[in-house]
């Protein structure tokens, strides 16, 4: 079996197969080694941990790093217990003055200020089968959250009630199947990506109107495995590929553009997963499998990269998600380590 194929297969929750990511995050750029370690599922503990250790070891981890421009800070901020366990945060939005919308792994909405300190939290109104992955505030006011798998998107008031709901599971116009991410344009129109039966981004009027969709299952251009991150830039919809290990440009009216192609001296990006642009016409794409923050221009130039697998303050584990705040600093969801980290970034 494939890299590609072990990675693409679901659990019964829609997630990746469990493990995938702890242990191919371990070695980014080794991935058929990660791959063959894989194979040895079926051998007792004790011989799985001491052939992984040994293929680390020949695959010199230790010593990568991505790191081509510095930060000046590093810091967390904490995610509130959720009863006796500290949850992982699963994705973040900034709004234009700088409150920060976070989702976590309770089933939980999280409101912070700019410095982080948590200013309101509220449940999902069901999250048993599985937790949301994508939260935006609208143009007026509303808090919108992809309700992965619950197949609707979900919008609330500011104080946290719930103001209504879009969609049902069904693969029709208006209809989801695991939707992951969401975005909105300056013209008020919303965008909503999915994985699952259909690999497609909608596009909605505010009040809910089906416009148009575009994308489909595949790897050829215009085609997903998996849209889990969306932002409108420059009258342009750039969707995270996440599978297919790249970002495609469209126009707001769905007609495909371009594949974004990274500077020749950069490598290609590893498992995408969320992406935010800027004025300034900078796009922040985070990389779950290579644990890595990717600042490029929106012709694919690269800035610069930042961090590794790492569970300490030099870098991230299983990230999902970021945001980036109007004086620069960047937010990073580091889910493996249960944690918001912030950076300041000197572009």
């Amino acid at each position: 079996m494939s890299l590609l194929s072990l990675a693409s297969r679901l659990d019964a929750t829609g997630e990746p197969p469990p493990g995938r990511a702890a242990l191919i995050a371990c070695c980014p750029r080794h991935a058929p080694i990660a791959a063959t370690a894989l194979h040895f599922a079926q051998l007792p503990t004790l011989a799985v941990l001491i052939a992984v250790t040994v293929l680390s070891l020949f695959s010199g981890c230790a010593e990568i790093t991505t790191d081509t421009f510095p930060v000046s800070e590093f810091t967390t901020w904490k995610l509130p217990a959720d009863g006796r366990r500290i949850p992982a945060p699963r994705a973040l939005y900034a709004d234009e003055n700088d409150t920060v919308y976070a989702l976590d792994d309770a089933g939980r909405v999280l409101v912070y200020s700019s410095t982080g300190e948590v200013l309101k939290t509220w449940h999902m109104p069901d999250y048993e089968a599985g937790r949301p992955e994508g939260v935006i505030k609208l143009m007026d006011g509303r808090i919108a959250v992809a309700d992965t798998h619950y197949h609707r998107v979900v919008f609330f008031h500011p104080d946290g009630t719930v103001e209504s709901m879009l969609g049902e599971k069904g693969v029709d116009a208006g209809q989801f199947v695991y939707p992951v991410s969401i975005a909105q344009d300056p013209g008020g129109f919303i965008y909503v990506g999915e994985y699952g039966d259909r690999q497609r981004i909608q596009k909605f009027e505010a009040d809910g109107t089906f416009v148009t969709q575009f994308g489909e299952h595949g790897t050829g251009p215009g085609q997903f495995q998996r849209p889990s991150g969306i932002v409108w830039s420059n009258g342009t919809i750039y969707a995270v590929d996440a599978f297919n290990n790249r970002i495609q440009a469209f126009s707001d009216s769905g007609e495909f553009l371009r594949i974004v192609k990274l500077s020749d001296n950069f490598e290609p990006f590893e498992f995408p997963y969320d992406v935010r642009g800027t004025a300034d016409g900078c796009l922040y794409v985070i990389e779950n499998k290579a644990a890595r923050l990717t600042i490029l221009k929106e012709d694919g130039a690269v800035l610069g990269r930042y961090g590794h697998p790492s569970r300490g303050m030099d870098g991230f584990f299983n990230p999902w998600g970021l945001t980036v705040l109007s004086d620069g600093r960047v937010l990073v969801a580091d889910t493996g380590n249960h944690r918001i980290v912030e950076l300041s970034v000197e572009k």
